[in-house]
């Protein structure tokens, strides 16, 4: 746990007896009687949910926070996302510059294991410590296994095997030795089924955001299939799909269901996906999808949980486009246009197009209000206001940093927090203040939508082909996509589905990691500096070198083709 969690206040007593027979030992312990210590933490059930909520906070913050651009490293450089900039400061944007001392490949490490530590330290020292029940104290315990079980899945993923720290570390220890992937992937397993079993339902855990039985398992039906074990995976994704608290959302829901319009955007054309990422609906309980929830919005946005900014980092910077004459085609950003985007990270082509052609006017995912694809000017200044950027591009204009497709998913289009407008008449007309960028909706970890594209993954591996294409076609049906045939079902298929699906949302690298297919499909995919420079050896992150150095007493082996 960081020191700062700890109220920290110096004190020193210091008793003076004359005793015969005295236990000097005992007179010289000091036990801190008003500040907490080891000595008199984790004592008490509020100390370990205090522990708890410090892990929810950790892992937010890794995942979804901007405040360390590596966080986006695990969706920047991969088959759908490149570098917008070619300065690599949120990405991996030149594999041959992605070594053992890159900044990416220590960042995860890093955080990974400190959750793991965290967790623990729970797990540890819960023992002695009276609860009303046994099932509470286990239900507690159960949290933490969830955390240190999610963590080496992740790290599994994307560095392969790695040292398996399952007690807290009290001392100074120099000789970690990797475990082997499989090795690691197993631990996963044991933790994430233990957590699975003993976590609350849902609808009992005490805290919107907490973890659920039914996370539990859809991460443990993702770690099934990359231990080879393929009827667990099923059998672990049907605790998820078979729940009757649990469902696809297929139906409107939420807080902008009825037409309604604001800052120059109606909510008219809007569908079950994409109530899926308006705000206040990813914990409304209405929404059946969601299975474990990221806590970013607040009350008051002011007071933001985290920094996230997909907004920001994904979104093309189409407020400083010119007309054809030159003149300035927006008024500026504006939240019907997506926001303040500033073009950090940017879309393949094939993401932008490859990806949809075979069924690109059905899929609502690839439509408005999903997907933005183009701009009309909206300057009243301009000549051509109210026409499309596409059909008269001007000055300022590339289809890399200016203008390109974004799900709207990364925004809270038209439906901006009030104080990110300067006046009433800037909100009347959706015009954003310098401060927009940051997404104020909640998050999503894991959904039913991806577990049903889990499941197909385990019968293909099965070659139970139609079985896999009827999950596959949940998942497409309602968004009114073309069924795929169950002949055309491949991994490279469902891969396609996911990001069709999932995109800006889950961490792709780990998904391509634990398949072995970065490699393949950055070359394939990514038509920038990423694709050209990708080699075989970035199927696995490198180990970062400061670890293998400071690990004096036993060798810390680096992955294959990397030099330390």
């Amino acid at each position: 746990m960081k020191k700062n969690q700890f109220k920290l206040i110096a004190l020193f007593a210091l008793t003076m007896f004359v005793l015969h027979s005295c236990d000097e030992q005992a007179i010289l312990k000091e036990t801190p009687l008003d500040f907490y210590s080891p000595e008199n933490s984790y004592t008490k059930p509020e100390h370990f949910d205090l522990a708890a909520s410090y892990i929810y906070n950790i892992c937010r913050n890794t995942f979804y926070n901007n405040d360390s651009k590596n966080g986006y490293s695990l969706m920047a450089g991969t088959d759908y996302m490149r570098d917008g900039r070619n300065d690599g400061s949120f990405s991996i944007g030149d594999y041959r510059l992605f070594v053992p001392t890159s900044s990416q490949a220590l960042y995860w490490w890093q955080h990974l294991y400190e959750i793991i530590s965290c967790s623990n330290i729970i797990i540890d020292r819960i023992q002695p410590v009276e609860y009303p029940t046994e099932k509470e104290k286990k239900a507690v315990i159960a949290e933490a296994v969830f955390f240190r079980g999610f963590c080496y899945r992740g790290l599994a993923n994307i560095y392969g095997g790695v040292p398996l720290t399952v007690h807290e570390v009290k001392t100074v220890k120099l000789d970690f030795v990797r475990a082997t992937r499989t090795e690691t992937y197993q631990q996963s397993a044991n933790d994430l089924k233990f957590a699975a079993e003993n976590l609350p339902e849902k609808k009992d855990v005490k805290n919107i955001g907490r973890v659920n039985r039914t996370a539990a398992y859809h991460f443990l039906a993702e770690v099934y299939l990359s231990l080879g074990k393929n009827d667990s995976a099923i059998w672990a994704a049907n605790k998820v799909l078979q729940d009757p608290n649990f469902s696809i959302m297929t139906q409107r829901f939420g807080t902008r269901v009825s037409p309604t319009s604001g800052s120059g955007y109606s909510t008219s054309a809007g569908n079950s996906y994409w109530d899926l990422f308006q705000m206040k609906n990813q914990n409304s309980p209405e929404n059946k999808e969601a299975i474990w929830v990221v806590q970013i919005e607040p009350d008051d946005g002011r007071l933001g949980t985290g920094n996230y900014k997909p907004e920001r980092i994904f979104g093309p910077v189409y407020y400083s486009m010119k007309d054809p004459k030159g003149v300035a085609g927006f008024i500026g950003p504006t939240t019907k246009n997506g926001g303040r985007g500033a073009a950090y990270l940017g879309p393949t082509d094939y993401f932008v197009n490859g990806l949809w052609t075979s069924d690109w006017d059905n899929d609502l995912r690839n439509l408005e209000p999903n997907m933005i694809r183009d701009y009309l000017y909206d300057n009243p200044a301009s000549t051509y206001f109210g026409k499309k950027v596409s059909e008269n591009p001007g000055y300022v204009y590339d289809t890399k940093y200016y203008f390109y497709p974004i799900m709207s998913k990364t925004s809270q289009r038209g439906d901006e927090p009030t104080f990110l407008y300067a006046t009433p008449a800037d909100q009347a007309i959706g015009l954003l203040n310098a401060s927009a960028s940051k997404t104020y909706h909640d998050w999503y970890y894991a959904r039913v939508a991806e577990t049903y594209l889990i499941r197909a993954e385990a019968y293909l591996a099965k070659d139970m082909k139609p079985e896999a294409a009827n999950d596959i076609n949940t998942v497409r049906a309602r968004v009114n996509a073309k069924p795929v045939s169950s002949n055309d079902v491949t991994i490279d298929y469902i891969l396609d589905e996911r990001l069709r699906e999932l995109a800006y949302e889950e961490p792709r690298m780990m998904t391509l990691g634990r398949l072995g297919k970065i490699y393949d499909r950055v070359r394939l995919y990514n038509s920038g500096t990423e694709g050209t420079t990708v080699a075989p050896r970035n199927n696995l992150f490198p180990i970062p070198y400061n670890e293998i150095e400071r690990n004096t007493g036993a060798v810390l082996e680096q992955n294959p083709g990397y030099t330390n």
